[in-house]
């Protein structure tokens, strides 16, 4: 009998199986075992050192509903699972649940949610979410959702959730076919949540996403599902834009505004700006400045009028129309995309352009990334000269501005990556490729460096690829809470960074740690919008204020000490979030501030250096007669406090008026 045969017959007879699919190919699997009244999914996926590994043992009642269950992680090398992360069961009529920090209870409808301190809401609840759901998990939640009154109703740990079918349409495999629906979980966050289940109501596969998992062997349904969504995703955007954009006017006049000019630094009060279509026509002393007639008035006493700023470390995400929201919100009116799939960034970028989707302009870096194990998410995989120089001119031909480069380029293909580029007039950065360091990287052709991590990284090359490659932010992580910043070595690279006129893109946002607030109480990142977000997404919110020495506060430590010495230094700096959309950019800046950067330089930062490195300041970064109308009202001086950026008011993308606290409102986020 051969093996296969023999696991086969092996095999419990419930058995569901889904590929988890990336790209066109295997990244892991999820299974789903259903023996008596238990139900245990497993779930794994490697996603560069990344990607859940875990294992749910579901118990069920008589009628077939979960009232308890354990997660435990999966060893690496083994498969066999670790001590319980979360648990959660009905005892007694009463929900309990244990993850990490969270814990609490629901009786009888009634939530009680908070930590070990105590309690902190109380509100109905039904259906309890797990803090590790796979999406198992969500398809349970969505058949749950659409069995309740009004298909509506209220969750734990927080929050109320909305379900809805919002498309319908069969897929064949041979002679088989199978009815599927795509369902809409809407108002647990800040953006919506997608799952295809089948006719029975069971998980076929989620949403558009790197990471989807499917029923095995209907992975070649997986581009048209993709389309049918896509066009759903359009269709609401659309509406959404039209909603939260104010009705066109002949002009725009903001007067008695505090402006800050990005050019000098300087601040220029009772100052009056008009804008006609998507151009600034005027900008002088109140009362010295025409007013066209019928124009739209906004009057800008206290307030402060800045440039829009950029996000130069953005992903876009078709299926998350809440993203341009909450960055539009943010007062940023360019972003540029790192990493997405062409068809996707083609798509953002062209509706943000007509106004079709609420989102900053976009600008667009081509990705570029090397075979193996370890690949990033794309199909972008380049083994070749030929190939390489094929794949940047195609970039280019679509329109991007930039390639970036990632973890497993062989160092061979950076030089003619690089000439190809050049070329064509466009920009070179990225990760740091295995077996190259910051200056070699540069070298051969880098303008521009992601991720600060790499700062330290550089100097402590990692080629340990078993049991798993380590991941440059976190081979920083050992390394630098003992790493001499004073050192010469490290002189030596920032003078080497300047000399060469390289830009650094640190997105320093992403080594805070999260889990500890600052002194006065606020989240590290996300600051008083931790407390603004829907209630499901405030569960990770920081709760604790971490001792100075502790070492992830030395790690952050370390952090901005280096961001001072690269501004210090003379290197340029450009602001990236690569975390969540919009309230973590304000994050970002206010570490450039907590470093020792003064306010009104990292405004500058923020607006005039990025539109200058892109070679757009011609149009943009500042305010001036000629340019494109991007800009943000803020009541407050952020040229004094930073964190005045996140009392934005009024934000302007290319003459379009949007009201910030409708943007925010439309997406879940309560400002107080």
């Amino acid at each position: 009998m051969s093996l296969l045969l023999l696991a086969a017959l092996l095999q419990p007879p419930d058995t569901t199986h889904w590929t988890v699919w990336n790209h066109g190919r295997q990244a892991g699997a999820m299974t789903e075992v259903r023996t008596g009244d238990s139900v245990a999914v497993r779930f794994r996926y490697q996603d560069r050192q990344r990607g859940p590994r875990q294992e749910t043992r579901y118990r069920l009642s008589a009628n077939g509903e979960v009232d308890g269950f354990e997660t435990r992680m999966l060893g690496m090398l083994d498969n066999v699972p670790g001590t319980v992360v979360e648990d959660a069961a009905i005892r007694d009529s009463k929900w309990t649940w244990r993850s990490g920090r969270d814990q609490g209870s629901a009786l009888a409808g009634s939530l009680v949610t908070g930590t070990a301190d105590g309690s902190r809401t109380a509100s109905p609840a039904g259906f309890y979410i797990p803090a590790n759901a796979t999406p198992w998990d969500q398809a349970r939640l969505a058949r749950w959702l659409l069995a309740q009154p009004g298909r509506s109703a209220h969750v734990a740990p927080a929050g109320r959730a909305h379900a809805f079918v919002a498309r319908d349409t069969t897929v064949t495999r041979g002679t088989q076919s199978m009815r599927v629906r795509l369902v809409v979980i809407d108002s647990l966050g800040t953006a919506p949540q997608t799952i295809w289940l089948d006719d029975a109501q069971r998980l076929f596969t989620t949403g558009i996403g790197w990471f989807a998992p499917v029923r095995r062997g209907w992975e070649h349904v997986l581009p048209a599902l993709r389309a049918t969504e896509y066009a759903f995703h359009a269709a609401r955007s659309a509406d959404l834009a039209a909603r939260l954009t104010l009705p066109a006017r002949p002009a725009l006049v903001i007067r008695r505004a505090t402006l800050f000019d990005s050019e000098t630094g300087q601040t220029r009060a009772n100052t009056t700006v008009v804008v006609t279509g998507d151009r600034i026509t005027a900008v002088g002393p109140d009362g010295q400045v025409a007013m066209p007639s019928n124009a739209r008035v906004i009057d800008a006493q206290g307030k402060a009028l800045l440039p829009g700023m950029w996000d130069m470390h953005a992903h876009v995400d078709m299926a998350v129309e809440s993203d341009g929201v909450l960055q539009l919100a943010a007062g940023i009116t360019t972003i540029r995309d790192m990493a997405a799939d062409m068809d996707n960034a083609l798509s953002v970028r062209a509706r943000a352009a007509n106004g079709t989707l609420l989102s900053p302009r976009v600008l667009l870096a081509g990705f570029i990334e090397g075979p193996g194990f370890w690949a990033g998410p794309s199909d972008v995989l380049v083994r070749t000269e030929p190939e390489a120089r094929a794949t940047v001119a195609r970039y280019d031909s679509l329109g991007y501005v930039q390639i970036k480069l990632y973890n497993l380029v062989h160092p061979d293909l950076v030089p003619p990556i690089s000439a190809e580029a050049k070329a064509r007039g466009m920009r070179l950065s990225g990760h740091i490729p295995r077996g190259l360091s910051v200056p070699a990287a540069i070298t051969l052709g880098f303008d521009e460096v992601q991720h600060g991590a790499f700062l330290f990284s550089t100097f402590f090359q990692d080629s340990l690829y078993v049991p798993q490659m380590r991941a440059y932010s976190n081979l920083a992580a050992q390394v630098a809470p003992g790493f001499d910043l004073e050192a010469q070595r490290f002189t030596d690279l920032i003078a080497f960074l300047r000399a060469r006129g390289t830009v650094y893109d640190g997105t320093f946002n992403v080594y805070e740690d999260a889990s500890c607030l600052l002194p006065d109480g606020t989240h590290p990142v996300l600051g008083a919008a931790a407390q603004w977000l829907p209630p499901a997404e405030q569960r990770s919110a920081a709760r604790t204020k971490c001792d100075s020495t502790s070492g992830a506060q030395r790690l952050q430590a370390k952090y901005r000490r280096a961001l001072k010495r690269l501004y210090d230094g003379g290197v340029t700096l450009v602001p990236g979030t690569d975390n969540y959309p919009g309230l973590s950019y304000h994050g970002e800046l206010e570490i450039y501030a907590r470093a020792g950067i003064p306010p009104a330089e990292v405004l500058k930062i923020a607006t005039i250096v990025p539109a200058r490195v892109m070679k757009q300041e011609r149009d943009y970064g500042s305010i001036a007669v000629g340019k494109v109308a991007d800009m943000v009202l803020v009541d407050g001086a952020p040229w004094q406090r930073i964190t005045d950026l996140r009392r934005t008011h009024t934000v302007v993308r290319a003459g379009r008026v949007h009201d910030v606290e409708a943007l925010y409102r439309a997406v879940g986020v309560n400002r107080r």
